[in-house]
């Protein structure tokens, strides 16, 4: 088997970098599970009535509110299965692979800049922003001269 070039590495790191990230993800919706409910109660009168009358553990406790822990921890597992299935296509050699990694990062901007544009905490922002950039950072080392060449010889 020939050298892979530097640009499969690199979107290899790149897939491995988002997981981390999306880990990173989870446990700050664990460490911050109430202000992720404060900032989703924000647009849900519903919510506001119920933090109004009995504060952050009512809410916590009620129905309405979503299961965001495990919501996020199903999404992650999820998501580290497909990169690492996805990624081990990739380095060999499979070209449909780079298209369906193409499609997950659209899909990754797309979720990331909802993280951007929600009110949430800082360092949910921040972890947004990270996401999308490693996002962008994979699509362009999936299309670059080098990875064409590798995917059309293997």
């Amino acid at each position: 088997m020939r050298e892979k070039p530097g640009s499969i590495i690199n979107a290899v790191r790149s897939l491995l970098a988002l997981a981390v990230v999306s880990g990173a993800a989870v446990l700050l919706t664990w460490l911050q599970h109430d202000e992720i409910i404060l900032a989703w109660a924000q647009g849900n009168p519903t919510a506001q009535e119920i933090l109004n009358s009995g504060g952050i553990a009512a809410l916590r406790d009620s129905a309405i509110v979503p299961k965001f822990v495990p919501l996020a921890l199903v999404s992650f597992v999820v998501f580290v299965v497909l990169v690492l299935v996805l990624g081990a296509f990739l380095a060999d050699g499979h070209g449909w692979a780079r298209l369906v990694l193409t499609g997950t990062s659209c899909f990754g901007v797309l979720v990331a800049s909802l993280g951007l544009n929600h009110s949430l905490p800082t360092p949910f922002v921040i972890v947004s922003a990270l996401f999308l950039l490693l996002c962008v950072a994979l699509v362009f080392f999936l299309w670059r001269k080098d990875t064409s060449t590798y995917l059309r010889v293997n």
